[in-house]
C-alpha cells in the first residue's frame, strides 16, 4: 500500500492518472470541499477516461446528486446510482433507468445483491465503483458491520476488475475506519 501525503484538490487528477488500471483508493476530504472532490474524481473517470461506473450513495438522494454532478460538468449518463437514502426518507421505491433504491442504509446486505444486479442489468460494462461515503456507514451501522461491508466491497472491486474509489469525510469518524481500510487499498489520498 502506498500512502500519499496530504495534497491539494488541484493535484488530485494528476495523482489519480498515475494509478494502475484496477486500483482501489481511499480519498479523505474535508467537508468544505467534499462535493468538489467527488466531482473532480468523477469528471476524470466519466468525462476524460469515458468510463461508466456505479455510484453508491449513503449521503444524498440520487436526484440531488444527479443535479449537483450535472451542474459540475460530470457526464452523468456514465453513472448508475444505488441510493441508500431516498426510500428510507420518502418511500420512493421504483427503479429508474439510472438508479436503484435500497430500503435503508442499514440494509447493506441488500447492497451486495444490488451491485451485482446493477452490473448484470447494465447495457454497458461498469468499470468503477464509487462509494460515498465510508464514514457515513458508521452513522447507520456498527463498526463491525461497517468493516465487514467495506471488506466485501474491496473484494468485489478486485474480483470484478473495477476501479474502486472509497470516499470519506475528514470529520473524525475516519480515524476509526481508515486504518482498517488501509490494508485493502492501494493508496490513501488525503485532500487538504
Amino acid at each position: 500500500m502506498k500512502i500519499t501525503d496530504e495534497i491539494t484538490l488541484d493535484k488530485l487528477s494528476e495523482n489519480l492518472r498515475n494509478l494502475p488500471s484496477d486500483f482501489v483508493i481511499l480519498v479523505v476530504s474535508p467537508s468544505e470541499i467534499y462535493e468538489k472532490t467527488n466531482a473532480k474524481i468523477l469528471k476524470l473517470l466519466c468525462n476524460e477516461e469515458k468510463i461508466s461506473g456505479i455510484y453508491i450513495t449513503f449521503n444524498q438522494s440520487c436526484e440531488t446528486l444527479f443535479e449537483l454532478l450535472t451542474g459540475a460538468g460530470v457526464d452523468t449518463s456514465k453513472l448508475f446510482f444505488i441510493d441508500m437514502v431516498t426510500k428510507n426518507v420518502s418511500g420512493k421505491t421504483e427503479r429508474t433507468k439510472n438508479c436503484l433504491f435500497i430500503p435503508s442504509p442499514k440494509e447493506i446486505s441488500d447492497l451486495g445483491v444490488a451491485i451485482d444486479e446493477s452490473i448484470r442489468m447494465s447495457g454497458e460494462n461498469k468499470e468503477f465503483l464509487f462509494v460515498d461515503s465510508v464514514s457515513a456507514l458508521l452513522l447507520y451501522n456498527s463498526m463491525g458491520t461497517a468493516r465487514k461491508f467495506e471488506h466485501f466491497l474491496t473484494i468485489r472491486m478486485r474480483l470484478g476488475s473495477l476501479k474502486g474509489i472509497l470516499m470519506s469525510l475528514n470529520s473524525g469518524t475516519e480515524k476509526e475506519i481508515v486504518p482498517f481500510l488501509a490494508q485493502f487499498c492501494d493508496k490513501i489520498i488525503k485532500i487538504k
